[in-house]
């Protein structure tokens, strides 16, 4: 099995996948969520036949892949910046060596942002040349710089812009208070579990 798998909360914890992790309220669970409005015997995040699969198992107010609530007893398969909402919390699914994955899905084109903050047409530019690479499998260490994001958008001499969208947009994902790198990083998980990206 490979590794470097994880689930991420929206604080930016991380929770690395070995083989099979039972989420839920109760206490036997290998993932505890105490939300009430978790159910006891939530969801299973499983590696089965060389993929990871989410499944809901029962539970009363339903597990959601990318917005869409899964059928309880389905398993679904995942995929890399999958998000998974179970009560109010919404993990992304990190699988950053799935590369070429022939039955990946592609995401829509404009998905509404979850906690209804909207990002600019530019503004949503910028984050997806910052945040591209990471969604195809590149490490976050390695996200490209406002200078390569200005190059990338066609205006290689506009950093200065570049670098004012990504204030704006760190002031909209409740990230300004953060180390320059760790926004960085920290954007590109808030980007993809609101939508943005």
């Amino acid at each position: 099995m490979a590794v470097d798998i994880w689930l991420t909360f929206p604080d930016g914890t991380e929770i690395e996948l070995k083989d099979s992790v039972s989420i839920g309220r109760d206490t036997s669970n290998d993932l505890v969520m105490e939300s009430s409005a978790v159910s006891r015997e939530h969801a299973t995040v499983a590696f089965r036949d060389g993929r990871w699969y989410i499944e809901d198992r029962g539970s009363f107010n339903g597990t959601y892949l990318n917005g869409t609530r899964v059928v309880p007893g389905t398993p679904l398969p995942l995929r890399h910046a999958d998000r998974i909402s179970i009560g109010p919390e919404t993990l992304v699914f990190s699988w950053p060596a799935q590369l070429d994955d022939p039955d990946t899905t592609e995401p829509l084109g404009e998905v509404a942002a979850s906690n209804g903050v909207q990002l600019s047409a530019f503004q949503r530019q910028v984050v997806q040349a910052l945040c591209g690479p990471w969604l195809a499998g590149s490490s976050l260490e390695t996200l490209p710089s406002n200078e390569q994001i200005a190059a990338q958008l066609g205006t290689p001499g506009a950093t200065g812009t570049v670098k004012a969208a990504l204030r704006r947009i760190y002031a909209k994902a409740g990230l300004s208070d953060q180390p320059a790198h760790a926004k960085r990083r920290a954007l590109c998980r808030v980007a993809r579990q609101n939508g943005w990206i």
